[in-house]
């Protein structure tokens, strides 16, 4: 806690943001230590204002300190930080990436590496629904992990089309991860704690401030390495993700629309410029060398848990260690292992050296 406590002093100090803060740490290490012990070298930084430097001297918590540290202790939140190994890679390689992040979930979902972010209106149209759940459930199918706001409308549907697929989904937020805005998708944010994660950059405690989903949105397409608009008006935080995208050179797609409808004004526009069109979930796959499994009726029965291990392998495609699979399964270890016998046997599935499963796709 006095970690988490220091680093939030850190990006507390007045003109200290998050480039500057890096850079800060870069020279003198972990917040913790060069604030407990007389904070050696600081006067030395040519790059820290005298309001900065004086606010860091002082002998004080972090404004609403003891209320933080609550909420992180009874929710059980998550802390990483730009300089922890299990900092999203692509996330750190933005303009003005997060400091750190706080999460509720399993904070492994926070090293996927096929990460797709899906973002639109939050008035969607029938048609905006039904291609959100059809290639989500797909894209899910295939592996990918779909990052999107938890907003209404588009949002919302893609976050439960990845839980209904029994695939992984993360949740972006523009308030403290113990907050959840609108607060009609508390029950959505609580499955995806379950099933996937949900993170923000602003404290536990944060409420919604409109100047904070703007730089959510930057955060959604850089932890991505695509960014899939379904629909929305030319103006709106989609097409501001989508332009994220851009700057941060991710693949940027968007679903054809009727050009009456003013949903559809965002991704056509997108299409213009060079996005490309997805018609299903095949659209977006062959840009990731990746096909479907498709079923047929030559596929061999499965029990239950057959089938739920097997959907487990084929989300961490190209490979997944036993032990992953197991804490991932929660099944008990001698079953899990007659369970991969049986799966060998029919074909679906075939070992690797180093203790690794793959699926035969």
């Amino acid at each position: 806690m006095e970690r988490i406590k220091a680093w939030i002093k850190l990006i507390s100090a007045p003109d200290v943001g998050n480039t500057l803060a890096i850079r800060l740490i870069k020279i003198l290490g972990e917040p913790e230590k060069f604030l407990k012990n007389n904070l050696p070298g600081l006067d030395e930084i040519n790059f820290l204002t005298p309001a900065a430097r004086t606010y860091l001297k002082k002998d004080l918590d972090p404004e609403n300190w003891p209320g933080i540290a609550d909420l992180i202790e009874q929710l059980q939140i998550g802390f990483i930080t730009y300089f922890d190994d299990n900092y999203p890679v692509l996330l750190k390689n933005i303009f003005d990436p997060p400091l750190f992040l706080f999460y509720r979930g399993n904070p492994q979902n926070l090293s996927s590496s096929r990460c797709l972010a899906v973002v639109g209106t939050r008035r969607p149209s029938n048609y905006g629904r039904i291609m959100t759940g059809s290639i989500v459930r797909e894209l899910c199918q295939a592996g990918f992990t779909i990052v999107s706001g938890l907003a209404d409308g588009i949002d919302s549907y893609a976050h439960q089309a990845a839980l209904e697929s029994g695939g992984l989904t993360m949740a972006v937020m523009a308030t403290g991860v113990d907050r959840v805005y609108p607060h009609r998708n508390r029950g959505l944010a609580a499955k995806i704690v379950e099933q996937g994660l949900l993170m923000s950059e602003y404290l536990p405690g944060a409420d919604a401030e409109r100047w904070n989903f703007p730089a959510r949105n930057r955060v959604i397409s850089g932890i991505c390495s695509g960014c899939f608009v379904v629909e929305g008006a030319a103006e709106s935080g989609a097409l501001l993700t989508a332009k994220f995208a851009l700057d941060q050179n991710r693949n940027l797609y968007a679903l054809p629309g009727d050009v009456n409808r003013p949903q559809a004004e965002g991704p056509n526009l997108l299409l213009k410029m060079g996005a490309k069109p997805v018609t299903s979930a095949a659209d977006i796959l062959e840009d990731y060398d990746l096909k479907l499994v498709q079923e047929n009726v030559n596929t061999p029965l499965l029990s239950e848990q057959e089938r739920k291990v097997y959907e487990i392998i084929v989300r961490n495609k190209p490979e997944i260690s036993f032990d992953q699979l197991l804490i991932e399964s929660h099944i008990a270890i001698n079953h899990l292992s007659s369970v991969i016998l049986s799966l060998e046997l029919k074909s679906m599935i075939r070992k690797i050296p180093g203790n690794r499963i793959a699926a035969n796709i």
